[in-house]
């Protein structure tokens, strides 16, 4: 019997399953990959924003992250949303244990309702213990604003770059241009790559999430960060232009539209 690819999302729940580690298992089957979860914190949101984020005891992290590490053998780590800076650094000391693995990492701070997420602490650890582990960070504009301290983004990215993160990539969502999106690919050897694509009118929940599992998908299958960054851009570009309604705030990205036949996607 053949093994699957296996990706380690370590993640929030999200009850609308727009984002979080569901978005997570949407894109990793439509990418062929299989998906682990471990919770870090649930989440009540709907397709409009974040109400509460509740985070998981990190002795109970601690101990999905063993079990999972026990059984299975991964080929890819996406960290997401971890509600804690406890959680954070139980996520570093997996990561210790496990120093071949790929690591993509979203820091998520803000919701895409612009809820806050995360707090000075939490956001401490991440760029002093996550960010010098991780193989790709995944920031919009904002978050890699805030996580380095600066007001420009190039100095952002040198100054995330400094931590010892290999491939920073700014995803352009927040841009200001109505037409374009356009994301930076920094790497720390000073090679920057820029993505544009087109930008799809509306807002969209789970769009980071998607981008950063789509990476981490792309790194288990064998792919190089070089290559498997532009095609999870063009995965989530795809996702959005497909997107969908489920209730009366952002459209989710439709993961698995590219499965169906022609007929049956939706109108």
């Amino acid at each position: 019997m053949p093994q699957a690819p296996l990706v380690l999302s370590i993640a929030a729940a999200d009850p609308s399953s727009g984002a979080g580690l569901q978005a997570d298992l949407l894109t990793g089957a439509a990418l062929g990959v299989h998906v682990c979860t471990a919770l870090a914190a649930w989440t009540i949101q709907d397709s409009r924003d974040v109400v509460r984020v509740t985070a998981l005891p990190g002795t109970d992290l601690a101990a999905q992250l063993q079990v999972l590490a026990a059984d299975c053998s991964f080929s890819a780590v996406k960290i997401g949303l971890l509600g804690s800076a406890e959680n954070a650094r139980v996520v570093a000391r997996f990561l210790d244990a496990h120093p071949k693995l790929p690591v993509v990492l979203d820091p998520i701070l803000r919701a895409g309702g612009g809820r806050a997420v995360s707090d000075a602490e939490l956001r401490g650890v991440l760029v002093d213990e996550l960010l010098p582990r991780a193989t790709v960070a995944t920031p919009n504009a904002p978050e890699a604003l805030q996580l380095s301290g600066c007001d420009e983004l190039e100095a952002a990215a040198r100054r995330l770059l400094a931590t010892g993160l290999a491939h920073l990539l700014i995803s352009g969502g927040h841009g200001t241009d109505p037409r374009r999106i356009r994301s930076r690919h920094y790497r720390a050897d000073g090679v920057l790559s820029c993505v544009e694509q087109p930008r799809r009118p509306g807002q969209f929940h789970g769009t980071g999430c998607t981008l950063a599992t789509a990476i981490a998908a792309g790194l288990a299958l064998g792919r190089a960060p070089d290559e498997a960054i532009p095609t999870a851009l063009a995965f989530t570009a795809a996702a959005v232009a497909a997107a969908y309604r489920v209730g009366a705030g952002q459209a989710f990205p439709d993961r698995c539209s590219a499965l169906r036949p022609l007929g049956e996607r939706r109108a």
